[in-house]
Parts: C-alpha cells; sequence; structure tokens
C-alpha cells in the first residue's frame, strides 16, 4: 500500500475551485484517474486527499471517488491499480482535521451502494463493479487490522491506539451485523458470502463466522 510519507510525492498547493474552473468533483475525479494511470506505470501515484476534503464533505468525496476508480477499469490491471488506490486512501491514517475514511465508507456510503446493486434499473455505470467493491472491502479492513497491529508493536506499554477512527474489529463487526440485517438484499447476501468464503479473512475477523 503507497504511503503519503515514503511512496507519494509532496503534495501540491490545492487548486481552488472558481466559477470558471471545473467543480471539486470533477477535479477530484480527474485526480482519481491520474493516479491511476501512475499506479498502471509503475509510478507512486499522487492524490492529495487532504486538500479535497477540505472543500467537500467526507461522503461526497467517496461517491466521486468511488465511481471514478470504476471509470477506466476494464483488464485485471487496472481493477488492481483501483484495490491499490482504495485501499490507501481509506486505511492510510491522516492528520486532523481530515475525517477517517474507511468507517464512513464502510458504515456510510456502502448501505447506499448495496441499494444501487439491487435495483434492476441501474447499470454498471451507476453503480460500479461490485467485484471490485467487495475486494477493496476485504483488502481495506485486512489492511487496517496490519496497522493496528504494527502501531501496537510499536507502542509503549502495549497500548492500542486507532488511527482511522474505529478499531478494525469494531468496523467489521458493524459491517457483519449490518450485512446480516439484508436479508432481502441478493447483492447484500453475495458480499457477506465472499467475504465469509476467505479463510484469511474470516480468520481475523470471526465475526463474520457466528454473525454471519
Amino acid at each position: 500500500m503507497p504511503s503519503e510519507t515514503t511512496h507519494l510525492p509532496k503534495p501540491k498547493e490545492p487548486i481552488l475551485n472558481s466559477p470558471s474552473s471545473p467543480s471539486w468533483a470533477d477535479q477530484s475525479r480527474r485526480a482519481v484517474q491520474d493516479a491511476l494511470v501512475l499506479l498502471q506505470s509503475g509510478k507512486p501515484p499522487f492524490l492529495n486527499v487532504a486538500a479535497c476534503l477540505v472543500e467537500t464533505p467526507a461522503i461526497e468525496f467517496l461517491q466521486t471517488f468511488w465511481l471514478a476508480l470504476n471509470m477506466p477499469i476494464k483488464t485485471d490491471a487496472t481493477a488492481d491499480a483501483a484495490k491499490r488506490l482504495a485501499v490507501f486512501v481509506l486505511a492510510t491514517p491522516r492528520a486532523s482535521p481530515t475525517p477517517p475514511l474507511l468507517p464512513i465508507f464502510l458504515h456510510n456510503l456502502l448501505p447506499s451502494l448495496i441499494d444501487k446493486f439491487d435495483n434492476p434499473n441501474l447499470g454498471q455505470a451507476m453503480t460500479g463493479d461490485l467485484e471490485l467493491l467487495i475486494a477493496i472491502i476485504s483488502s481495506s479492513l485486512m489492511a487496517a487490522l496490519q496497522l493496528e497491529r504494527a502501531l501496537l508493536y510499536t507502542a509503549s506499554g502495549g497500548e492500542q491506539v486507532s488511527m482511522l477512527g474505529s478499531s478494525s474489529s469494531a468496523m467489521a463487526s458493524r459491517l457483519a451485523l449490518g450485512l446480516r440485517h439484508r436479508k432481502s438484499s441478493s447483492k447484500g447476501k453475495l458480499i457477506a458470502q465472499r467475504l465469509t468464503s476467505s479463510q484469511n479473512f474470516v480468520a481475523n475477523f470471526p465475526v463474520f463466522k457466528t454473525e454471519i
């Protein structure tokens, strides 16, 4: 997973929105697509998440981010780049006042995405790629868990501090509960089935074995 301090270039000054400039949604979308191009070419991506969140609420940024991730997906390589960029954006700790994005993605955006996937009148252009979504959920929670373990290992006294707004186990538990309650959602059931079919994921988040 890319690191803001070791792999990303020094953040540039954000471009302020003006009546003649594109909207922040358009700027964010282009920034995501540019970062994907860099990843696919083997170069370190640049995406100034903090600057984006200065101008737009986190949930709106994540909606734009999700659709932008899906626009170029045509091959396994582009899908993998999209997943890696998503994990970087969602599971990288950032300084206050930047809000933690992974809990917002899992608990605020994901339910609305599942509703869209369940709507037969909406095509993939409106919903995105379900396989990519499942990969992002799994990989982001695993990255959050690895971050917690690394911090616990280096912390004095063994005190665990959540750097992502909530612990990975708490996020996984809330996600499992939400998926279990979506009994009428075919796509919600599919997401739950795919997550529980991963032995590694269930071993690290046993709530997906006991609650779903």
